[in-house]
């Protein structure tokens, strides 16, 4: 049984992707990987630049009888190792905190390139953010409006906005 925060939230982006029987890039090693190829029958490339997060989700791939459908890679998703739509859709829940302000920009370009369809990102709004990281000096949130103003360099995202995150959904092809 895939276990987790958030698993509801994943599930609502994942039918929102449109995944079913695509190429998916995962930032963030995590369950939605698991949940995309267990329940939606994709493949699922899963980056991160934490080696140890990706081992732990590459055990639970094998627990869940989904790891050959999982490809696992140390990756920095501000300078990803692929080609131009290398991707379905690409996706990336609940990644962009994790990552400096700085960087941020890069991620998301890098995102589009590589995917072909749509890509999505999603991104914990204060609540959110609060519950997850109130007590880490670390990490800082992501300015949901700066978010959707910077998607629109890539298309025309359309927001849904749920209690505690925000899913941005970008299509590249009409």
């Amino acid at each position: 049984m895939i276990e987790g925060r958030y698993l509801e939230e994943r599930r609502t982006l994942l039918r929102l992707a449109g995944v079913e029987d695509r190429e998916v890039l995962d930032i963030g090693a995590g369950p939605l990987a698991l949940i995309a190829t267990s329940e939606y029958d994709c493949f699922v490339t899963s980056i991160d630049i934490d080696t140890a997060r990706l081992k732990e989700t590459e055990r639970l791939a094998r627990e869940e009888g989904v790891a050959e459908k999982i490809y696992f890679e140390e990756a920095d998703a501000a300078d990803l190792p692929y080609g131009n739509e290398a991707f379905d859709i690409g996706i990336c829940f609940g990644a962009l905190h994790h990552m400096d302000p700085g960087t941020r920009r890069a991620v998301l370009s890098e995102l589009a390139r590589v995917s072909y369809e749509r890509f999505i990102v999603a991104e914990f709004n204060e609540v959110g953010f609060n519950e997850l990281h109130a007590d880490d000096p670390d990490l800082a949130p992501v300015d949901l409006a700066w978010l959707e103003e910077e998607l629109k360099g890539f298309g025309r995202p359309v927001v849904h906005p749920l209690e505690k995150l925000s899913i941005f959904v970008v299509e590249k092809r009409d």
